[in-house]
């Protein structure tokens, strides 16, 4: 079974942050901070080739995996929608991956990726029960990475106007809430495999967290290689 450094892939997309957030800084512009560390476009791309890397050790022609072009699929809802990661073999979609980051602004957009992710998965799964993705039921990856600060670990209180909150999320961090995601998404089947890691800015080894042990990146690995086996079987 191959080797993979997912920490260094970890490190490297904060090393692509700042230097995106240093270039803008030189030239004079506004964009500047975590925001500007995001739009430069590419900070994800070590995790891209991270997980494509999977596919192909796993046996999948490298000629069926799309990250840079090709990446859009149909979708019930809409007409379709752009993923991170296609995989696609003799006419069967392997696998659909999608992977995000929370880099600061906790509070303000967790619900936003929360939202984004339930909406997608519903809108490819429909889709393949309509027909519209090849023979197969579509298989969904979800990588989660998020910036390990003191905010990203600290409680978050909720607000329960009519009806009481599920009790898992009260008083549950931000990490803590996204591994609550995470989880629920593969007890539902939205997704069938999901990784969780946490950094931070010093982009060092040590610094790279799994914080839950059903949300690691071997669990991760072993659920593509066992749809790139069924695929190819």
């Amino acid at each position: 079974m191959p080797e993979y450094d997912f920490r260094d892939a970890v490190t490297k997309c904060w090393t692509i942050r700042a230097d995106a957030a240093e270039r803008q800084a030189d030239r004079g512009t506004t964009d500047v901070g975590l925001r500007a560390e995001v739009t430069s476009g590419r900070h994800m791309a070590p995790l891209e080739s991270l997980v494509a890397q999977i596919f192909i050790d796993a046996g999948l022609p490298e000629s069926g995996l799309f990250l840079k072009s090709k990446r859009e699929l149909p979708g019930y809802f809409r007409a379709e929608k752009q993923w991170d990661i296609v995989a696609v073999h003799k006419g069967s979609l392997v696998a659909a991956v999608e992977l995000k980051s929370q880099l600061g602004s906790y509070g303000k957009n967790l619900n936003n990726r929360a939202e984004e992710a339930i909406g997608n998965a519903m809108d490819l799964i429909v889709a393949g029960k309509e027909d519209l993705l090849g023979p197969r039921p579509p298989w969904l990856g979800y990588v989660f990475i998020m910036q390990d600060d003191e905010e990203s670990r600290a409680p978050v209180g909720v607000r329960e106007p009519h009806f009481p909150t599920d009790s898992e999320f009260k008083d549950a961090s931000c990490q803590k809430r996204i591994a609550i995601m995470c989880r629920r998404f593969l007890i539902q089947r939205l997704y069938n495999a999901a990784w969780f890691v946490t950094g931070k800015p010093e982009a060092t080894f040590e610094s790279v967290q799994e914080p839950d042990i059903e949300l690691t990146f071997a669990k991760f690995a072993a659920a593509i290689r066992g749809r790139v086996g069924e695929i190819l079987a």
